[in-house]
C-alpha cells in the first residue's frame, strides 16, 4: 500500500469511528428518551407470555400421548430478560415499535413457556430488519443494541427490585444479549451477584479453545454443571459439519455484529453447550412448540397448543475444522413416523432458526435448576443475616457488659490500694475475680467477632 493510499484509509476510518460515535450517542439519546413497549411483561394488558402453556406430548411409537406438566407458579422467585431474534419485515434498516405478527409469533414460540420458571420480561426494541445490514458492526446495528440495552436499563430500574434474573436470547437478540453481558455484568461483582445464567443460542460467544472462561468474558463461563450459577448456555445448530462457509458455529467467518475485531480463530472458538447433557437428559433434546402460532399468529389460541416430541433426536458438541456446534441426529426408534420438526424450518444442515425450540424443555430443566439453587442460596442468605444480627446483638451486649467489668475492676482496685488489712485482702480478691470476668469477657467478645466474620463471608 503507498503512503497516499494508506493515509486515505486512514482518513476513511477515522472518520467512519467518528460518525459511528455520532450515531452511538444519538442512539442512545434517542432510546433512552423513549419510553420501554413490553411485549412480554408481567400486569401487562396484553402480555404475549402470559397465555397458556399447556398441551400434550407427541409420544414415541407405541406409547401414548400425555399432558404437558408445566405451570405457571403465581410469583416465580426470578425474572426473564428476553430479546427475539431477527423477525422484522419492516423497510426501515431498524424497526419501529410495533408489535408485528412475525414478532408476536417467535416471542410466544420462545419465551411464554419460560413463564414456567420465571417472571418474563420481553421489550421491543428497534432491531436490524431484513433489510438492514447485520454482515458486520454497523450504525444499524449500534442503534438496535442502544434500544435493546435502553430496555434493559429501565428493567433493572423499575421492574427488577434486585431480583435474580436470567437473560434469554437468540441470533441478533443473542448477540445483543451477549454485549449486554459483556458491558453491563461481566465487571460488574453486585449485578453478577443477581446473575443467575445466559442462554443465547446462535450469537457467537467465544472463549479460548477447549476451555470454558476466558476470551469473551472474564467472570462469565461456559456451564458445565446443572448447579452452576452465572454461566452461559450457548451453542449453534447444524445437522453435520458446518464448512468452512458456516454462518455460525464460526469466528473466522459469519455472524459478526460486535463492536470489536472478531477474535484469532487459532486460539479461541464458538462456546458450544450442550443443553441435552447439562440438564441430565444424556444427549436426548426436549423440543417444545406451539402449533398454533407455528406458521402466524392465530386469530384465537386453542386452549392446549404446545406440543411435545420426546426422544426423536440427539445432540452432542461436536469440534471440526475450526467449527464448534451443536449436532443434531434423530434417534431413529423402530416405527417412526412422527413430522421431523427441525427439517420443516431448517436451512438444509443449518438448524439456527429452530435450534432454541428444539431444546426448549431442556432449558426449562436449566432454568428451573438455577431458580430453585438460587432460591435456596437467597434463604441461606436470609438465615445467615438473621443470625449475623444476633451475633451483632450479643457483641454489643458482650461490649457493655466488658466496660462495666472493667469499670467495676478499676474501682476494686483503687479500693483494695487504699484499705488495709483483712479489707484490703478481701477487696484484692474482689477485684481479682471482677479482672477475671472480664478477661472472660474478652474471650467472649473475641468468638463472637469470629463468628461475626464467618457469617459475613457466607453471605458474601
Amino acid at each position: 500500500m503507498s503512503r497516499v493510499s494508506g493515509r486515505f484509509t486512514w482518513l476513511a476510518l477515522a472518520c467512519l469511528t467518528m460518525f459511528m460515535g455520532f450515531v452511538a450517542a444519538a442512539a442512545t439519546s434517542t432510546a433512552q428518551a423513549e419510553e420501554t413497549v413490553w411485549i412480554c411483561r408481567p400486569g401487562e394488558a396484553h402480555d404475549l407470555c402470559a397465555g397458556t402453556i399447556a398441551g400434550s406430548t407427541m409420544p414415541p411409537p407405541g406409547e401414548p400421548s400425555v399432558p404437558l406438566q408445566y405451570t405457571r407458579p403465581v410469583n416465580p422467585p426470578i425474572d426473564c430478560f428476553y430479546l427475539y431474534p431477527t423477525q422484522s419485515e419492516q423497510p426501515t434498516p431498524n424497526s419501529n415499535l410495533d408489535k408485528d405478527p412475525p414478532i408476536k409469533r417467535v416471542v410466544v414460540q420462545q419465551a411464554r413457556m419460560f413463564s414456567s420458571v420465571c417472571k418474563v420480561y420481553a421489550p421491543m426494541y428497534h432491531q436490524v430488519t431484513y433489510s438492514g445490514n447485520q454482515q458486520f458492526y454497523n450504525p444499524d446495528v449500534e442503534t438496535a443494541y442502544q434500544s435493546a440495552k435502553a430496555a434493559f436499563e429501565d428493567y433493572l430500574a423499575n421492574y427488577n427490585e434486585g431480583r435474580g434474573f436470567i437473560i434469554l436470547g437468540h441470533s441478533q437478540g443473542s448477540a445483543h444479549s451477549i454485549r449486554l453481558i459483556d458491558e453491563m455484568i461481566d465487571n460488574d461483582a453486585k449485578l453478577r451477584k443477581r446473575f443467575l445464567g445466559a442462554i443465547t443460542p446462535g450469537g457467537n460467544v467465544y472463549v479460548p479453545v477447549g476451555q470454558n472462561v476466558g476470551g469473551m468474558y472474564d467472570n462469565v463461563p461456559a456451564c458445565t454443571n446443572l448447579g452452576q450459577l452465572g454461566c452461559m448456555v450457548a451453542y449453534s445448530m447444524y445437522t453435520d459439519n458446518p464448512g468452512p462457509s458456516g454462518e455460525f458455529s464460526r469466528l473466522d467467518y459469519g455472524y459478526w455484529i460486535y463492536p470489536q475485531d472478531r477474535p484469532d480463530s487459532s486460539r479461541y472458538e464458538v462456546m458450544c453447550v450442550n443443553p441435552a447433557e447439562l440438564d441430565g437428559s444424556d444427549g436426548t433434546l426436549l423440543p417444545l412448540a406451539n402449533f398454533d402460532y407455528l406458521t402466524s399468529v392465530p386469530a384465537e389460541e386453542t386452549a392446549t397448543p404446545w406440543k411435545s416430541e420426546p426422544d426423536y433426536y440427539h445432540a452432542e458438541c461436536k469440534r471440526q475444522d475450526g467449527a464448534h456446534w451443536l449436532n443434531v441426529s434423530q434417534i431413529g426408534l423402530p416405527g417412526e413416523t412422527r413430522p421431523n420438526l427441525g427439517s420443516l424450518v431448517g436451512s438444509g444442515i443449518n438448524w439456527h432458526v429452530p435450534e432454541v425450540n428444539l431444546a426448549e424443555g431442556n432449558l426449562l430443566k436449566i432454568t428451573g435448576a438455577w431458580s430453585a439453587d438460587y432460591t435456596a442460596a437467597q434463604e441461606r442468605v436470609a438465615k445467615a443475616k438473621a443470625k449475623l444480627k444476633k451475633l451483632q446483638r450479643n457483641l454489643a451486649k458482650s461490649n457493655k457488659r466488658l466496660k462495666q467489668k472493667i469499670k467495676s475492676a478499676k474501682k476494686l482496685d483503687r479500693k483494695a490500694r487504699k484499705a488495709k488489712g483483712k479489707r484490703k485482702r478481701t477487696l484484692k480478691r474482689k477485684a481479682k475475680g471482677a479482672h477475671k470476668k472480664a478477661t472472660a469477657e474478652r474471650k467472649r467478645i473475641k468468638t463472637l467477632k469470629k463468628q461475626i466474620s464467618q457469617v459475613k463471608k457466607e453471605i458474601a
